[in-house]
């Protein structure tokens, strides 16, 4: 069986026989968890980005700003650890679980519980993770200049990659 992609352009799903609409807004409380959330997608990314943070938290130990080294080694210990537990919900869902909202589920505030139950029928459904990380990147501030950066630097390895796989 094929995986189903979200249509994140009309802004609404099916998923497990529920409906899914995606929000341009965001409450105060889901905000609050959404800044929680921030540094564990952002921190986890891939190797690139881990070294890039990793290269960043030693420059500023040179510099002797020891607090921000001790936050983006923080960071980056707590994304490493959760990788392999078993009950690990990818941030970038719980991410994409503040903005995608069940039908008649009330917007102004952020139950947990609610967020793994959407997920569940996310995954049920055999939904493309894509789509949710794609969401949840594009909310991260910079994060498309830096895509775009990365791309053009990186355009050459990237389409012999493409090439490969083919």
């Amino acid at each position: 069986m094929d995986l189903k992609t979200i249509d994140l352009k009309t802004k609404e799903f099916m998923a497990n026989g529920n409906k899914y609409y995606i929000c341009d807004k965001i409450s105060i409380s889901r905000f609050v968890e959404y800044e929680k959330l921030l540094p564990r997608l952002t921190f986890g990314l891939n190797f690139n980005e881990m070294f890039a943070n990793i290269k960043t938290a030693y420059e500023s130990l040179n510099k002797q700003q020891f607090a921000n080294s001790a936050v983006i080694l923080h960071n980056i210990m707590n994304s490493i650890s959760s990788v392999d537990e078993e009950t690990r919900v990818h941030p970038s869902l719980l991410m994409a679980a503040l903005v995608i909202n069940k039908e008649g589920e009330d917007i102004r505030f952020f139950d947990e519980r609610i967020s793994l139950d959407k997920i569940k029928d996310w995954q049920e459904e055999g939904l493309d993770m894509m789509g949710f990380t794609l969401l949840s990147l594009n909310s991260i501030e910079g994060f498309k200049q830096t895509l775009i950066k990365f791309t053009q630097e990186n355009s050459e390895i990237i389409n012999t990659k493409i090439e490969i796989m083919k």
